[in-house]
């Protein structure tokens, strides 16, 4: 299966999961995620009403909704038509939020624009990571921030998982990452990292064995555990 196929098919996995909670999803994950980001980036970047900020992959709402500091706030999501026909959506959205139906492959905006893109737990959804990257390099100004957090895996991990997309198991996820994956074709040497921070592999394997999740304890049972890393990065 070619990349833009594999692509649409976890586009449409993802357009399922959505349509399934639309009524019942707790949209307050958004403000906790938000709240975490704030506190890692604060050192590093001062949000102002000017600041330029960009969400790659907002989903229904994005963290970017509570950035209220801004004026300047802009959100980008392939499923945008679906979740702007959902009220609850919209209604828990910061009207100020300027919304886009647009991939992280083909930024809709000028180069240079942002002071600060967010981009959490993205670019394993996405069509051609590496791209994305690119596009976000055009997009940021000298010396703007990137938050980056994405879910790794160990190399083990990372080849179980091609065996399991081999048979599209897990129909959202098209890349794997290991995190020198991320350092060597994504990072390069385009960046300065400020912050560096990692959820570890052995903790998420006892919560996914000590889980009544099946999903998640066939995952610690085959060792195919991930470790969510964050990055605050800082362009040349």
């Amino acid at each position: 299966m070619d990349k833009k196929s594999r692509w649409k098919l976890a586009q449409e996995y993802e357009q399922n999961w959505w349509k399934s909670v639309r009524d019942n999803v707790d949209m307050s994950f958004y403000e906790t995620f938000a709240a975490e980001v704030k506190e890692l980036i604060a050192p590093h970047i001062e949000i102002k009403g000017d600041t330029g900020i960009l969400e790659i992959g907002s989903g229904a709402a994005g963290i970017i909704t509570h950035f209220t500091n801004s004026n300047e706030r802009y959100a980008i999501d392939p499923l945008e038509d679906l979740y702007s026909s959902v009220e609850s959506f919209v209604n828990y959205r910061d009207e100020k939020v300027k919304y886009f139906n647009a991939k992280g492959e083909a930024l809709p905006f000028e180069n240079e624009k942002f002071d600060l893109i967010l981009i959490d737990n993205v670019l394993d959804h996405c069509e051609d990571p590496e791209l994305v990257m690119s596009e976000i390099n055009r997009t940021l100004k000298k010396n703007g921030i990137i938050f980056f957090r994405q879910n790794t895996y160990n190399l083990w991990g990372k080849f179980v998982r091609g065996l399991m997309e081999k048979v599209l198991i897990d129909k959202g996820h098209p890349f794997t990452f290991t995190k020198n994956d991320l350092l060597q074709n994504c990072f390069a040497e385009k960046y300065d990292i400020l912050f560096y921070s990692r959820s570890g592999y052995f903790k998420t394997w006892i919560k996914e064995l000590t889980t009544f999740d099946k999903k998640n304890l066939i995952k610690a049972l085959l060792f195919v555990t991930r470790d969510k890393v964050a990055y605050i990065l800082k362009k040349r």
